[in-house]
């Protein structure tokens, strides 16, 4: 089965005042297309309502399966934020605006996996994901230590190398030794992923 490979990203809007607005995540995702991994189309938003139609709308049309939905945005335990704190979004808000049959979901803000597992999963069962995948900790977009641009780069580089859509028996191992990669190249960041198993061998 032949997919697009595509990535829909979903950006907050950050500005902390003095002119000082975070940069983008748009020249990332411009590199892997011209790298030829991915086609992508992004997306700002800075309110739950225009979040929710976004991805009622927009998303369940550019969706395919294989493709990965992308939220660069702040998070903290189970939630994301578009704009501040008093814009958060829980993901049992979130999974009831998606359907992401045979895609991969990947969380770009921090501390969206330490409060455990347990909703994530929720999502990924409840959404049909493949796989879901973020932090535990907190990550600098160009810090040092946790170097999160490098480890997206890497993530999505080899996600393109495997067919999310296919529902094989080696699918599961091959995300899990993405996983794996990830997780032992970049151990300050606490990158995780959780990975649906085949429905068949």
């Amino acid at each position: 089965m032949e997919c697009k490979k595509r990535i829909y990203c979903i950006e907050g809007v950050h500005d902390w005042g003095e002119g000082e607005v975070e940069p983008t995540v748009e020249p990332m995702l411009e590199l892997l297309q011209k790298l030829g991994s991915w086609e992508y189309l992004h997306r700002t938003c800075a309110t739950a309502a225009e979040l929710k139609y976004r991805l009622k709308t927009e998303w369940d049309g550019y969706c395919d399966k294989g493709s990965v939905l992308y939220f660069f945005t702040h998070g903290d335990r189970d939630q994301i934020w578009l704009q501040d704190e008093d814009e958060g979004i829980g993901l049992l808000t979130l999974k009831e605006w998606l359907n992401c049959e045979g895609c991969h979901i990947h969380f770009g803000g921090c501390d969206t996996f330490s409060k455990g597992d347990h909703n994530l999963k929720d999502l990924m069962d409840y959404t049909n994901a493949v796989s879901v995948s973020g932090y535990a900790t907190q990550s600098g977009w160009l810090d040092w230590s946790a170097p999160a641009i490098l480890l997206e780069l890497q993530l999505f580089w080899h996600l393109g190398d495997v067919n999310i859509a296919r529902n094989t028996k080696d699918r599961p191992q091959k995300l899990r030794n993405i996983k794996k990669a990830i997780a032992g190249r970049f151990p300050d960041c606490k990158f995780d992923m959780l990975v649906r198993r085949s429905k068949r061998s």
